[in-house]
């Protein structure tokens, strides 16, 4: 957690006053394009939000904390929102929302316009973000976290697991059941957990001499719908596939119902296997052979951490929280 940056930082480094830089944020046209041009050029650099707090109100703490999540369909961000929400309002504390739909610009606008109200903290999604997005954390006053991906240096911060060891895990747990001719269904190639997932679930695949018969990556909300539609899909193009991994448990549940209507019996005609571990799963005929994500935890630590930095109380930068193999019976 850095000094935040100034208004007075941007002026010295755009190499003009500050009331000009104020002039410039204000919109005011009378600056000369040349001049409007090299201080904005310089805000996007290092990362400056104004402030539209004003008065006395600009240096009160606030008692909001920005939390910018990818989805509020996908049912893993509404377990980890509780997480969040009941650790912060035990302090006083509220979250306000903000939905990217996977989209980093629209994260890093988001973050822009959350900032400039001045949040207590920021937790967001991930480890990847925007040039801009990083340097406006990096140089934020207030704790940050990075929740649901532990891979790789946080910005200050971040909670969850390592997505490439819990997809390497469930490729070698289903090798050992005897499966060989292997499917993926995966959605929103820009849903960058996922496609980690997928990265590293092929090339354990490979390591062990097995391929994917039919990949495919559709660019579709991964709920039951679409993994209905896409188990259909890939079916078509490859009908003696006998295992489809899918890229969360909703999908997996999709492709689940597919194969009842179709009377293909799990797991002895095909198998399927989620991500997640959404306790719905765990409800079918067959219960869902899946990774179960410890999602509420995620949220309720992120969240803890956040409080502890607030209170000047030292915290771990890293926390992995791992994940669980459900040997289910879908597979």
């Amino acid at each position: 957690m850095s000094a935040r940056t100034t208004l007075k930082d941007v002026a010295q480094a755009a190499g003009v006053s500050q009331m000009t830089v104020s002039r410039v944020v204000r919109g005011d046209q009378a600056v000369s394009l040349r001049t409007r041009e090299r201080v904005q050029q310089t805000i996007e650099q290092i990362g400056y939000v104004p402030n539209k707090l004003a008065g006395s109100l600009a240096h009160a703490r606030s008692n909001q904390v920005a939390v910018i999540i990818p989805s509020l369909v996908n049912n893993v961000f509404s377990q980890v929102l509780a997480g969040i929400t009941a650790e912060l309002e035990k302090a006083d504390y509220n979250p306000v929302v903000g939905v990217t739909d996977y989209n980093l610009e629209k994260e890093e606008a988001l973050l822009i316009s959350m900032m400039s109200w001045r949040p207590a903290a920021v937790i967001v999604t991930n480890l990847i973000h925007t040039d801009r997005t990083i340097s406006i954390l990096r140089n934020a006053s207030v704790p940050v976290v990075e929740i649901m991906d532990v891979d790789g240096a946080p910005i200050d911060m971040c909670v969850g697991l390592k997505h490439d060891t819990a997809a390497q895990a469930l490729a070698d747990h289903l090798v050992s059941k005897g499966y060989q001719r292997f499917g993926y269904l995966g959605w929103q190639t820009n849903d960058y957990a996922a496609a980690k997932r997928f990265k590293a679930f092929r090339e354990r695949l490979e390591a062990r001499g097995y391929g994917l018969v039919a990949p495919e990556i559709y660019n579709a909300p991964p709920d039951m719908p679409a993994g209905k539609a896409g188990t259909d899909l890939l079916l078509k193009e490859a009908p003696l596939t006998d295992v489809i991994v899918y890229s969360n448990d909703t999908a997996a549940m999709g492709g689940a119902l597919f194969c009842q209507e179709k009377n293909i019996a799990l797991p002895d005609d095909m198998a399927i296997a989620g991500f997640s571990g959404l306790r719905m799963g765990q409800c079918l005929p067959q219960p869902m052979t899946t990774i179960r994500t410890f999602r509420l935890e995620i949220g309720q630590t992120a969240a803890r951490n956040v409080l502890k930095v607030l209170s000047g109380v030292p915290v771990m930068r890293k926390i992995d929280l791992g994940f669980e193999l459900i040997d289910g019976q879908s597979a």
